[in-house]
């Protein structure tokens, strides 16, 4: 090609833009910076949405999460021998059952001079019972009719458990002597009793439930009487 035809060419495409030739340079020089930062840009809330479900995710598995308590089986000595979480267990150890009916008919029936293991004892016996049953309304007349709180100022009652067995699966007998002492220590009188407890396994969901009834054994009904 001469140089005739080429300046010829030059001469056809016309003059260029100042303008154009300014933005095409710009567009080189600063194009790829952009494109990078719109790409970490980008990036960026690709991180931030992983971060959020993960988030979200670790928040239902809190809320679904529950605690789980274990009963644990000790011998004479007081050796683990045994350890079963309570929400697999199939039928609870009659030996755990024998011991909380006997403590809690210790702590309903029992009288003692200092006020803060009064209401501990008041407590406990609270904490094996459920709302709407008439073990509660049984418990509450009891204490109305004759408050431990106010008892312990004149006299004490020691319970000594006789015996617990097994009457059906869920109703259990237990037969006890109670010793009324005054408060200078005398013997006053001497009773027994026998009373017949009807329970219910219902294993805690919460930390506070755990605290106060792990094994979730309740009491739904219960009578008692005096005998000779």
């Amino acid at each position: 090609m001469s140089k005739k035809d080429t300046a010829a060419k030059e001469e056809q495409k016309g003059p260029v833009s100042p303008y154009i030739d300014a933005r095409r340079e710009w567009n080189e020089r600063y194009g790829s910076y952009i494109a990078r930062a719109k790409n970490w840009r980008l990036a960026t809330f690709g991180v931030i949405g992983i971060c959020l479900v993960q988030s979200f995710g670790l928040v239902g598995l809190a809320m679904q999460s529950k605690i789980v308590p274990y009963v644990v089986t000790l011998d004479r000595l007081g050796s683990a021998v045994s350890v079963t979480r309570a929400d697999q267990m199939q039928k609870m150890d009659e030996k755990v059952i024998k011991s909380l009916l006997a403590r809690w008919t210790a702590d309903v029936r029992g009288v003692v001079s200092d006020g803060t293991a009064q209401r501990q004892m008041i407590d406990r016996t609270y904490s094996m019972l459920s709302n709407g049953t008439r073990a509660l309304s049984m418990v509450n007349e009891y204490y109305k009719n004759d408050p431990p709180t106010t008892r312990s100022a004149t006299s004490a009652v020691s319970v000594e458990i006789s015996s617990v067995i097994p009457i059906t699966d869920k109703t259990w007998q237990v037969e006890w002597e109670e010793t009324t002492r005054s408060t200078q220590g005398g013997i006053t009188g001497k009773q027994r009793w026998k009373a017949n407890l009807t329970i219910a396994l219902n294993p805690p969901t919460t930390e506070a439930q755990i605290f106060k009834n792990p094994i979730g054994l309740y009491i739904v009904d219960l009578s008692w009487s005096q005998t000779l």
